[in-house]
């Protein structure tokens, strides 16, 4: 008898036939289950390769018992058996640990800002997908160019609704589309969009076009996985209207993604328009507003935009809570408040999600309790526990009050929930950095380089880190490294001219910096290095040339950042015009800057002020304007302000010859701030040397001349410290440096002049 006789005979293809009908039969229900029940796909997975491994057991034991007739026992199945279900024991654990097999929702309890508890169903982490989804571009009548972004921003909000989804738009990440040569989003050929989703750790992109046929619209999509570039899924689709165009794409987009059936059919999943307005053009406005601000920067086109939105729809509660946050920066506040009432009346409109981001916004702008926000955003994250946004929001409100150790839990969450957020592994690294933690930031941003060895931004990071804490060789190595990887990166330049800078190249850093300047391409890139321009002459104390770089330097700003962000920003560096002997000055152009600063933040301004009065000796009008700058720094719990409040107390107290009292303000000083500021340093030191605590003086600025060796005002502290010690050649050497930084600043440059006395004094002895 031959072996398929002997087989026939023991019934072993009749017998695996039917097990393997049954194994798919099961198999089926369970994917339909997976579907209807929402339950983990790892389940399925789990039990199919279960039933397909024990395939050899049911094979045994159909050769031993499929044979009419009495059957016995031998050697080969008490071996096979065992051994077939150990083997698939212990490759099952290796495949599945860690997986989650139950639901792919929980059920959660949460408590609201006023206190309330109530019970919900979350989506967890794993099945969430994130999608990056590029404007469509017009594939008719250019008149119709409005509906490439008016589609992607609706789209983007219907699947706002679902907790699976996580979707993306290019206005999101304004600055990386700009560095891809797009000054809107538009143009982009399809490897560099996958770049860029990639470059976001994103999972997903979606591309395609719009088209206007009559009274019909169609969009054409293609769903592309990032990592692979492959095409998941490609569609057509027609409707009458973008509204209905978008619910349709909505569902068909999630159905791709893979959001199980028996979610589809049971989350909410209103029609967009009725998160938005019935009235397309009011939508076309609103979404002309949103690219005014996030492309273009343009705050006056964007209200003008939302005031038409508005206008045709007062029930609009986005635009109203967009209007809102532009009147505010635009210093129109009875005008926030109005469509801040609005925006809060119809909130019941705006997806949940959007929602905690506009309610947390009005208790911390409009009703200035920051405790009440921070309330709403933690009510956010516990209704949605596995939403990073919310724990990105609830980090940047605990970096607003310093509060280091409570943002890292919020970006330690980030990571715990979606592990490819990897671009926070930066922020946990500056985080720690400030804390004085440095082993654990540079693990941080080596774990980065560990996962992407071949992505420059690793090693750019790396060497900001290196930088930062004084290891400038290494961070030299880091940026060698990125610059092999990306060649003509703008970034990676300014970063070496950051590193020549702190080493004292400044005539060569100068050159390097007017030569980019030159070839920008964008308003951020521009910015970048006017940034870095002023920075060089407040080294170099020419008081008539910081005074036009910082004039250029504003000018950048206002064209990359809001006008409030931008104005602030050139009040906290307009006393460096006051330090190389123009006081007047600074207070003319701070007091311009004032009259541009809206209420409820004007006083801000007065931290600019205080600290020039503090320079010329008017201490009575700087404890004024720093009074009414704490009571809102106060109100908003901008802690991030404080060492600078701080650090102005202690010039204050200076100022009135009280250095007992001044040193305590600037060691406060020196330990808020979020990074060793050189001039925090040397007012402490220079305050510990004339109070005779040299010792103390010494380790201050030895401390800070690791980060900065090439500072000049730390050399020349440093030579006073040398020379009061009798160390004449010391403290020659350091003038050395100090007169060659200097060697064009002008006559009223009072530190300048102070180091040219000390070395005529080092010259009689």
């Amino acid at each position: 008898m031959n072996l398929f006789q002997e087989l026939r005979q023991r019934r072993v293809p009749q017998i695996a036939s039917a097990y393997m009908v049954g194994s798919w039969g099961l198999l089926q229900f369970l994917a339909f289950l997976e579907g209807r029940m929402a339950i983990s796909p790892h389940l399925v997975n789990l039990v199919g390769l279960t039933l397909l491994f024990l395939l050899p057991s049911l094979v045994t034991l159909a050769w031993v018992h499929g044979k009419p007739g009495k059957d016995t026992w031998g050697r080969t199945p008490k071996v096979v058996l065992p051994a077939n279900v150990l083997a698939v024991g212990l490759l099952l654990l290796f495949l599945f640990n860690g997986r989650d097999l139950g639901a792919v929702t929980e059920t959660i309890a949460v408590e609201d800002e006023n206190g309330a508890v109530t019970e919900r169903v979350v989506p967890k982490s794993e099945y969430r997908r994130r999608i990056l989804i590029f404007y469509p571009e017009n594939g008719g009548d250019p008149a119709d160019n409005w509906a490439r972004e008016a589609l992607a921003f609706l789209l983007t909000l219907d699947l706002s609704q679902d907790g699976f989804v996580d979707p993306t738009l290019p206005l999101a990440m304004p600055g990386t589309i700009q560095d891809a040569g797009s000054p809107d989003g538009h143009g982009l050929p399809r490897p560099l969009k996958r770049k860029l989703t990639r470059d976001a750790h994103i999972a997903y992109f979606l591309t395609g076009s719009v088209t206007r046929q009559g009274d019909q619209w169609r969009l054409d999509t293609e769903l592309h996985e990032s990592e692979s570039g492959k095409i998941v899924a490609d569609h057509t689709l027609g409707a009458g209207s973008l509204f209905d165009l978008t619910d349709q794409a909505s569902r068909q987009l999630r159905e791709d993604l893979g959001i199980p059936a028996a979610h589809l059919e049971n989350n909410i999943d209103l029609p967009v328009a009725e998160l938005t307005s019935q009235d397309i053009t009011a939508v076309a406005s609103h979404v002309a507003g949103v690219l005014a601000i996030t492309h273009f920067n343009n705050w006056a086109d964007a209200e003008k935009s939302l005031v038409d939105a508005v206008e045709r729809d007062p029930q609009y509660a986005i635009a109203q809570n967009l209007l809102s946050n532009v009147r505010h920066i635009l210093g129109d506040t009875e005008g926030a408040a109005t469509a801040t009432a609005a925006a809060m009346s119809n909130i019941y409109r705006v997806p949940e999600r959007l929602a905690f981001m506009i309610k947390a916004a009005y208790y911390y702008n409009q009703e200035q309790d920051a405790d009440k926000a921070m309330a709403v955003l933690r009510m956010w994250s516990q209704i949605y526990p596995n939403d990073v946004d919310a724990y990105a929001q609830q980090a940047t409100f605990y970096k607003i009050r310093q509060d280091l150790p409570g943002a890292i839990a919020a970006y330690e969450q980030i990571l715990a929930i979606d592990p490819s957020r990897v671009t926070y592994l930066e922020e946990l690294a500056d985080l720690h950095t400030q804390l004085g933690n440095l082993t654990e930031a540079e693990a941080y941003l080596q774990r980065y380089v560990d996962i992407y060895p071949s992505r420059a931004e690793g090693y750019q990071d790396l060497a900001g880190f290196y930088s930062k804490t004084g290891r400038l060789d290494e961070a030299r190595d880091a940026l060698a490294k990125a610059q092999l990887l990306e060649p003509g990166d703008l970034g990676l330049s300014l970063n070496l001219i950051d590193l020549d800078i702190k080493t004292g190249r400044y005539d060569a850093c100068e050159q390097a910096l007017a030569d980019l300047f030159e070839t920008a391409g964008s308003p951020r890139d521009r910015l970048r290095i006017r940034a870095r321009q002023v920075n060089l002459a407040s080294l170099r104390g020419n008081a008539d040339h910081m005074i036009s770089i910082l004039e250029a330097f504003y000018a950048a700003s206002l064209e990359v950042q809001n006008p409030l962000q931008a104005n602030l920003a050139y009040s906290v560096t307009l006393p460096i015009i006051s330090q190389a002997g123009r006081p007047l000055d600074a207070l003319s152009r701070l007091a311009e800057v004032r009259s541009r600063v809206p209420a409820p933040y004007t006083d801000l301004v007065g931290l600019g002020e205080a600290w020039v009065y503090a320079d010329m000796g008017r201490t009575d009008e700087a404890r004024t304007a720093l009074a009414a700058n704490v009571v809102v720094v106060d109100a908003f719990k901008f802690e991030t302000f404080r060492s600078s409040v701080l650090l102005v107390e202690g010039l204050i107290r200076e100022a009135d010859g009280d250095l007992e009292a001044a040193i305590p303000y600037y060691r406060q000083a020196v330990d808020k701030a979020m990074h060793v500021t050189p001039i925090y340093s040397l007012h402490l030191a220079r305050s510990l040397r004339l109070a005779g605590e040299t010792k103390d003086a010494q380790k201050v600025l030895q401390a800070a001349l690791k980060l900065e060796p090439a500072h000049p005002e730390l050399h020349l502290e440093m030579a006073h410290l040398e020379a009061g010690r009798g160390n004449l050649t010391q403290a020659q050497t350091h003038l050395t440096r100090v007169l060659s930084a200097w060697s064009g600043a002008g006559p009223e440059y009072q530190p300048a002049q102070e180091a040219r006395a000390l070395a005529e004094k080092l010259k009689a002895s």
